[in-house]
């Protein structure tokens, strides 16, 4: 059955006419429509005027059409979460109240926290198991609006559960309850295993984890920690030009903590996207500048640690794409709440109000190649679309820790449906 939202305050469509992810000037430009009407099946119909909706539904004799008023609401598309790491157990609640004590990262890993405690819980975890507590956390992205989810492994580090994880997230992609569209990407690059050394380490990756996964087909990106204490920047470049060699594509956690040449070696490597970027530098924004690749920025990460955020003024200036993550997972990041990363966006990075919601759609979209199927509001894209109730969009900005969300559509199914 097709349904038509009209009389929309604002229909906040995120299109990209350009044919390319919104960077510079355009990074605010949202294409708002106002008392806007909106036809869609699983794909979207039409958008615009209500005088050209009319026209297009009696030109192409569409009948048995549910009619929605959105009089006073606020229509856009569903969140695209480009950096996360949705597939885990247990907890580390523990161990985020001995960060606030003080207490150092040595020090909660010596008495059992850290990486390792999540990579002890995911190894003793059977993949029912992980798949049932990851559906449920796919229900919070949806209630605040993400409707597709990237999710990474890297709790794993060792074949046979780097490959449960992504076993998981594809299982996942096919049936989870909520129609979520679930991205898988390898991160066996994430850590450091006990009991083995990095070179060796790295050999398991490149000559055993990467080819399993890749003829299996069981992710679309590679990722890697290049970061001091874990992957420098000549691991990154041989363990991603692994991945590529098997038909991956390239994604780096970089310049979180140090700057000690991922940048360099993305653009080498034509990565997708480069994420975290908060100590980049201005050299490397310089670098950054004259390529496609995605600044994808996780300022919940900034929060939760309380460290430094992105430079999103400097890297949006110098015409760099910048698209927003929640960077959910158990150790620096626990939320799955798109809607407060686009808050900290605002308060904390000086975005507009119309860069953050590009930077949560259509950017987040070309962060996972997917732009042409999700990410902003045009004729015949996937139906993932939000209904807020206020009349203006940058109501999402400015009314804050409130969820105003009441209706979510992905692939035209109604999850959420509170008018």
């Amino acid at each position: 059955m097709p349904y038509l939202l009209k009389n929309i305050s604002n229909l906040v469509t995120c299109a990209n006419p350009e044919g390319k992810a919104k960077r510079g000037k355009t990074q605010g430009d949202i294409y708002n429509i106002e008392n806007g009407f909106l036809l869609f099946d699983k794909n979207i119909l039409f958008a615009g005027s209500g005088k050209e909706c009319s026209n297009f539904i009696r030109t192409n004799n569409i009948k048995d059409i549910k009619e929605i008023n959105c009089k006073g609401k606020t229509v856009m598309p569903g969140f695209v979460d480009s950096h996360t790491h949705l597939i885990f157990a247990g907890s580390r609640s523990d161990e985020y109240e001995m960060k606030i004590e003080g207490k150092t990262y040595e020090e909660i890993a010596n008495a059992g926290g850290g990486i390792k405690s999540t990579v002890k819980n995911v190894r003793n975890a059977s993949k029912s198991e992980l798949y049932k507590i990851s559906e449920k956390r796919i229900g919070n992205f949806i209630r605040y609006g993400t409707t597709t989810i990237e999710a990474k492994s890297g709790y794993g580090l060792d074949l046979k559960n780097e490959i449960k994880i992504l076993e998981v997230a594809n299982e996942l992609n096919k049936r989870n309850k909520y129609k979520a569209d679930i991205i898988p990407t390898f991160l066996g690059a994430h850590a450091i295993p006990a009991g083995m050394n990095k070179n060796d380490y790295i050999d398991l990756i490149c000559y055993e984890m990467i080819p399993a996964v890749a003829k299996k087909k069981l992710a679309v990106f590679i990722d890697i920690f290049c970061e001091k204490g874990y992957f420098d920047a000549k691991d990154t470049e041989r363990i991603l030009s692994a991945g590529i060699n098997f038909g991956l594509i390239p994604k780096l956690h970089t310049e979180q903590f140090n700057s000690i040449g991922g940048i360099n070696i993305a653009v080498k490597l034509n990565a997708i996207s480069v994420d975290h970027l908060e100590v980049i530098k201005k050299d490397e924004i310089n670098i950054l500048k004259s390529t496609n690749i995605i600044a994808a920025l996780l300022p919940g990460a900034s929060y939760f640690l309380d460290m430094v955020y992105p430079p999103a003024r400097n890297i949006i200036s110098n015409g760099i794409p910048v698209a927003l993550a929640t960077d959910f997972n158990p150790g620096t990041c626990m939320t799955e709440n798109m809607q407060a990363i686009m808050s900290l966006a605002s308060v904390k990075m000086k975005m507009s109000a119309g860069e953050i919601i590009n930077a949560a759609t259509i950017n987040g979209a070309y962060a996972l190649f997917m732009q042409n199927r999700i990410g902003s509001i045009e004729k015949d894209k996937q139906s993932d679309i939000l209904i807020f109730d206020f009349p203006s969009y940058k109501d999402l900005i400015y009314h804050f820790g409130v969820n105003m969300l009441k209706v979510v559509i992905k692939k035209g199914k109604l999850l959420i449906n509170e008018l």
